[in-house]
């Protein structure tokens, strides 16, 4: 009876330490527990929107040959880990040919988006092309759309053709806020994430469009080249910390200057809003993006 008790006793224990392991094994490759910070982790800094051209005009951008390195050397003095990379301004074809290969030479900081001009007579090819990995996302722009036929109509068809092709990011400049709000209600199976808190130009209604952003879960919006950033404050209250995603619009514009615009709400401000905490700035500055892309908000690198 004695040993049968010890047998038992021994056989417990045995399965409790490989169930024990195996679900530690579990625990360890689950996408949530991959994301967790370790004690030698940071979050993660990602800049939503670096263009891989200089505007200069609505059919073309500058590129030059030291592009690409010219870019890491900004995000290292602003100590930006990622980059989503994209090209405007350019046929659809040689844009998306441009950030795949910057993409290519370094995947470990930048993460492809697509573009199509519906101009282009290639651009259906090429929105096929960028529904495929390694393509995260899409870009548009309202000054490209429109030059192709009515804007509300040629965005809808774009749009809807990108979603049936599985693309599931849309970054899109498009300042008209009857037309962002019918297709983001119309394709909620869309991340939506509007540039320049979504109303370039136009601040007085950022309010709506952070309203916006706030009540519907597929809106987000990003800081870029925000002329009124002294309104950061009162925004990302209004649209919730959950939904603001940092990018600096480079390369025309400086990283270092658009970060400094969302790491100055860490400090008092005239407008009396709450300081931002650790923990919203680095939502703001790579975790919110980090969970729209899908990849962990933390890293164990070092800078």
């Amino acid at each position: 009876m004695a040993e049968q008790k010890t047998a038992s006793r021994r056989g417990f224990l045995t399965y409790g330490v490989q169930a024990g392991a195996a679900l530690g094994a579990a625990v360890a490759a689950s996408p949530a527990w991959s994301a967790a910070p370790s004690q030698r982790s940071r979050p993660l800094v990602i800049d939503s929107m670096m263009h891989l051209e200089v505007y200069k005009s609505r059919t073309e951008g500058y590129y030059w040959e030291s592009f690409l390195e010219e870019v890491l050397e900004h995000y290292e003095a602003a100590k930006i880990d990622k980059g989503v990379i994209l090209t405007t301004w350019t046929p659809s074809r040689e844009s998306n040919d441009r950030t795949l290969r910057a993409y290519e030479e370094h995947p470990d900081r930048f993460i492809p988006f697509g573009h199509v001009r519906p101009e282009d007579p290639d651009w259906q090819r090429e929105l096929k092309r960028v529904s495929e990995p390694p393509w995260k996302g899409l870009k548009l722009h309202e000054g490209e759309i429109e030059r192709a036929g009515d804007l509300r109509e040629t965005t809808r068809t774009v749009t809807r053709k990108a979603a049936e092709l599985g693309i599931r990011i849309f970054k899109i400049h498009l300042v008209n806020y009857d037309i962002i709000e019918e297709l983001t209600r119309e394709l909620s199976e869309v991340t939506w994430i509007l540039p320049h808190m979504g109303c370039y130009g136009r601040w007085g209604d950022m309010q709506k469009y952070c309203e916006l952003a706030k009540n519907r879960k597929n809106v987000y919006l990003d800081t870029s080249a925000v002329a009124h950033y002294w309104m950061f404050g009162k925004a990302f209250r209004w649209a919730g910390v959950d939904k603001i995603t940092f990018a600096s619009d480079g390369f025309m514009m400086s990283t270092i200057v658009e970060k400094a615009k969302i790491e100055t709400l860490q400090l008092p401000s005239p407008y009396r809003t709450p300081k931002l905490t650790d923990e919203e700035l680095a939502k703001i500055l790579g975790g919110n993006m980090a969970r729209v892309l899908g990849i962990p908000p933390y890293t164990t690198e070092t800078k």
